[in-house]
């Protein structure tokens, strides 16, 4: 739990060796703690302002010269008085510094205490505050960008605006209940049904958006899957461009789901190479097999990888994920052959995983649908399973709304419109538990 009036610090750039490293101080004795350490008067430093000092020990000994900046409290990061503190990336002098930050009576920041001080001073909100850590941790650029969009605020003044119509629809009601003596009855419902119907669309389109954000940020997890001796192996480390997985002639070689990243058109790609489909009795490779329908579940795309030279079905048709169907063995096939393939689906690649032949068009395809699946339009994005909850609340409620004849009901339209109004304070964090806070920061690294 954060204390009241305490000044903490931490290290807010990796740890280890590097040319700079950052210290962050946050709280009423930030600026005093800077003055202390390095024997300038208060007067020095500057709003916003780099400036250069030496910091020294309780001896006066040098530790370090930094580049110090300061800000006033409200406007710094955390709504308090914050320091920076610039100093060379040696971890002896990042442990000497934090030595006389304890003499000084500073403790060591907690996990996102930094970010948490900033939500709770109003600087930003829960959406926003979870977007900080979204952006920490994303692994592609689509991640990076949709994390800076929902820390600029837009998805959260998206929201608020949801919100101001709820409130809105409440009022044209509780005119009708208290006040109305016209004939608005009707328009009032019709009003209300739109609105609430128009809500409703929003939210569903923002749930939808909770898978695509978990893939932009963290990664597609994309599965390769055909029977043995395809040439899954040989895909997966082509891909890869080295020899992650064991390639032999013996069928049923790979007992067991591997695992390979890299990247493809700014998309960030857990590359899973699977056992062959097929029927067998062996109790390991059932077992890998299993393990391979598993993988299906749980992927974001597929590749169905099929021996052109063999006139087999495709071991799957349907999944949950969308497929690439991946014509294997190109080197071994005519013009003629090739082009015949090509015909045959639409979502169809026909490459050599030995000579690499038609890899780059794979890599195009997986771009392409990645694109046409996950990246919306709108640009809105939900990134919490927490966010995904309040408005699965929300959904909830308004769609009980408009159940049956209760539209006609205006008294419990009111009553629901408050609960779906109060859930909005949920979600960006106007109302909200002190265990739900402390599990949503403590995932937080410590400088952030």
């Amino acid at each position: 739990m954060i204390k009241g009036g305490d000044t903490y610090y931490a290290l807010a750039s990796p740890a280890g060796r590097s040319a700079i490293s950052t210290i962050r101080i946050s709280g009423p004795k930030a600026l005093l703690t800077v003055k202390n350490i390095s024997n300038r008067e208060t007067k020095y430093f500057t709003h916003r302002k780099s400036v250069f000092v030496n910091i020294y020990n309780e001896n006066n000994d040098l530790i370090d010269n930094c580049i110090v900046v300061w800000y006033r409290a409200p406007n710094s990061y955390t709504g308090e008085e914050l320091v920076e503190i610039h100093t060379h990336g040696n971890p002896k002098i990042i442990q000497n510094i934090y030595i006389e930050l304890g003499r000084q009576g500073l403790r060591l920041a907690e996990p996102g205490e930094f970010t948490r001080t900033a939500y709770l001073n109003n600087k930003l909100d829960l959406i926003q505050a979870e977007a900080v850590s979204n952006l920490i941790n994303s692994q592609s650029d689509h991640g990076i960008r949709l994390s800076l969009n929902n820390i600029s605020g837009n998805l959260s003044s998206r929201l608020v605006d949801l919100k101001k119509t709820l409130i809105d629809s409440l009022v044209h009601i509780e005119y009708e209940l208290d006040i109305s003596e016209n004939d608005s009855y009707t328009n009032t419902i019709k009003y209300v049904t739109e609105t609430v119907n128009g809500s409703l669309l929003f939210i569903k389109t923002l749930l939808e958006t909770h898978r695509s954000a978990k893939v932009l940020s963290d990664g597609a997890r994309v599965v390769i899957v055909g029977a043995p001796n395809a040439g899954k192996s040989t895909l997966f480390n082509s891909l890869l461009s080295y020899d992650r997985a064991i390639v032999t002639s013996t069928p049923g070689t790979t007992r067991d789901s591997i695992e390979g990243a890299l990247y493809i058109s700014n998309y960030s790609i857990l590359l899973v190479d699977t056992a062959g489909i097929r029927k067998a009795r062996n109790k390991i490779e059932l077992a890998g097999i299993k393990k391979t329908n598993n993988e299906i579940q749980n992927a974001d795309l597929i590749y169905c990888v099929i021996d052109s030279t063999k006139k087999k079905k495709a071991p799957i048709e349907k999944a949950g994920a969308p497929i690439i169907y991946v014509y294997n063995k190109a080197d071994l096939l005519n013009d003629e052959h090739i082009h015949n393939i090509k015909k045959t689906r639409e979502e169809s690649v026909v490459i050599s995983a030995k000579t690499k032949v038609g890899i780059s068009r794979l890599k195009q395809k997986t771009s392409e649908l990645l694109q046409k699946k996950f990246i919306q339009k709108n640009g809105f994005y939900i990134t919490s399973a927490r966010q995904q909850a309040v408005l699965k609340n929300i959904e909830t409620i308004l769609n009980r709304t408009l159940f049956l004849d209760t539209i006609k009901e205006l008294e419990l339209v009111a009553v629901d419109l408050k609960l779906a109004i109060e859930q909005f304070d949920w979600l960006l964090g106007k109302t909200t538990a002190d265990d739900i806070l402390n599990s949503i920061f403590s995932d937080f690294c410590v400088g952030k």
